[in-house]
């Protein structure tokens, strides 16, 4: 093999120089109406945002705003659920063509993706960018500096230091003498005993997880209560603005979209949920959770799509027509899309569950489920976006005649405790990306929230410090990881049927669970020449 140069002295390759081109912001404002609010109420909750512009739209760089107001009287106050918990609907379309249309998008995003790959770094931004967590700012009070030690004055220094040598009759300078000569060790031994006392008082703090009393934790629902009262609540007829990014295959991708070879541009249609999907709400203004609470009370308002677009020079769209002309006519985008199924089983049925999910999708990358209560959407006491382990003991697979995986992934669990989280938590995090790259390691599931003791029974989502329930479940169908298209399960060609099945040993009585399954495939999407846009998924 031929040796070469270092690319670090390879002095002569240098980065391409870039076509004229220049950006701009521009934002996108929705048709008809300017406040929109749940589904059932006398606001429209449908928004619709036409995108279309003479530009390239990079969309890795833009992002969704909008107002959200706390519609309940100023004495009471709502505490959002993690995410864009409100949105039941998310759907893409072109030229009255569909071309994504995901289902239960905020459980997705606030109860899967968000919590399950979030880094603390993504926790601490999401308090600024949204209003659905508290976080730890919330949480921690501050630990003073000198926590659990005496203060070190100079008066006690000279005590420690002189203290010793006072009456006993030998002159000043003698005692002196014999005290600079010991000053060093008496010192010293006094600084040491204080930072001992401070360390000491901060690790039992940090160890049981208190501070003044009250529990700590990374990563809380925004309205986790803290010292009996809502933390990073919204108050009463007071708004905060998100801005968020859009969870899809076609505004996630890496490539920019080329909205100057689309007729019609992009549609972005939001469907809003039930009133209660938001979060919870403290009708009556008591500092604790009582029945005076009530369905939160919200609007949406000033909504705009804020855009990065990208112009080029006129010629280079006219290469690219005769690129796509000497290439079938069509120019190609891939990204990662969801389906969405659920099935819901009354109260005390039957401990295994066989769940139909009948995705017709050529390539599977991965599935993930959840199960929680099927009425948590329009509880008082309860964050849609939580998740029960349900007793589940174990889970497989089937599609067609074929298992995945072909031993089932098992979930130990003796009594009310599960004793094999690590199994379906390595599962989890194949599906989002390598096992050892902390940067899919979210920070939300951790031994508090991802298969507690608590979690056997319904749980009440803003009890006194209580942490987020986040039980998600996952299998990774991908051959060739992340680096091939079309590489997963193939269910479109020859119609197989796929079932999910789990096993349980007791779960929640007298409660109605519903199983939430969402099949992550890829979706290549064409952009003809005719200006059209089509998909195939």
């Amino acid at each position: 093999m031929e040796r070469v140069a270092p690319r670090q002295i390879l002095y002569e390759n240098q980065l391409p120089l870039a076509i004229e081109s220049k950006s701009q912001r521009r934002l996108f404002f929705p048709e008809g109406g300017s406040e929109y609010g749940p589904t059932g109420g006398t606001k429209p909750n449908i928004i619709r945002i036409p995108i279309n512009a003479d530009s390239l739209l990079d969309v890795q760089h833009s992002y969704l705003q909008f107002v959200l107001r706390a519609d309940t009287d100023a004495a009471a106050s709502l505490a959002p659920d993690v995410g864009v918990p409100f949105i039941r609907r998310l759907r893409i379309e072109s030229s009255g063509t569909t071309l994504e249309d995901i289902e239960e998008y905020g459980k997705l995003y606030g109860g899967v993706l968000f919590p399950a790959q979030a880094s603390s770094g993504a926790v601490m931004e999401a308090q600024v960018t949204t209003a659905g967590i508290g976080g730890i700012q919330n949480t921690l009070t501050t630990i003073t500096a000198n926590a659990g030690a005496t203060a070190i004055t100079d008066g006690a220094a000279a005590t420690a230091v002189l203290g010793a040598f006072t009456g006993d009759g030998t002159d000043e300078n003698a005692r002196i003498t014999a005290a600079k000569a010991a000053a060093t060790t008496v010192i010293q031994d006094l600084i040491n005993a204080g930072l001992t006392a401070q360390n000491a008082a901060l690790v039992g703090k940090l160890n049981a997880r208190t501070v003044n009393g009250a529990a700590i934790a990374a990563y809380r629902h925004n309205g986790s209560k803290a010292d009996d009262a809502f933390s990073n609540a919204l108050a009463g007829q007071t708004e905060r603005t998100y801005n968020v990014p859009i969870v899809s295959a076609l505004f996630n991708m890496e490539k920019y979209l080329p909205l100057v070879m689309m007729n019609a541009g992009l549609t972005l249609e939001l469907e809003l949920d039930v009133a209660g999907s938001a979060g919870l709400q403290d009708g009556n203004g008591a500092t604790t959770l009582s029945a005076g609470d009530e369905v939160p009370e919200w609007t949406i308002k000033d909504v705009r799509y804020v855009a990065h677009l990208i112009d080029l020079q006129r010629d280079f769209y006219d290469r690219m027509r005769m690129v796509m002309e000497g290439s079938g006519g069509v120019l190609q985008l891939a990204g990662t899309t969801f389906r969405h199924f659920s099935q819901f089983h009354p109260a005390n049925a039957a401990t295994d569950y066989s769940i139909n999910i009948p995705a017709r999708v050529k390539s599977i990358k991965s599935v993930f489920f959840t199960m929680s209560n099927s009425g948590a959407k329009n509880a008082v006491n309860e964050y849609h976006t939580d998740s029960l382990p349900n007793g589940i003991d174990e889970y497989q697979f089937r599609v067609g005649s074929v298992v995945y995986p072909p031993t089932s992934i098992k979930v130990k669990k003796t009594g009310n405790l599960y004793t094999n989280k690590g199994e379906s938590y390595q599962e989890l995090r194949k599906a989002f990306g390598t096992l050892g790259d902390y940067s899919h390691g979210g920070v939300g599931v951790n031994s508090a929230t991802y298969l507690a003791a608590s979690d056997t029974a319904v749980h009440t989502g803003c009890n006194a410090y209580s942490f987020p329930h986040i039980n998600v479940f996952g299998l990774d169908f991908q051959s060739f990881g992340k680096t091939m298209l079309e590489n997963g399960i193939n269910t479109a060609d020859r119609s197989l049927p796929m079932t999910l099945d789990i096993k349980r040993s007791d779960g929640p009585a007298g409660t109605n669970i519903v199983t939430d399954v969402w099949v992550m495939c890829d979706a290549i999407f064409y952009v003809n020449l005719d200006g059209s846009v089509s998909v195939s998924i």
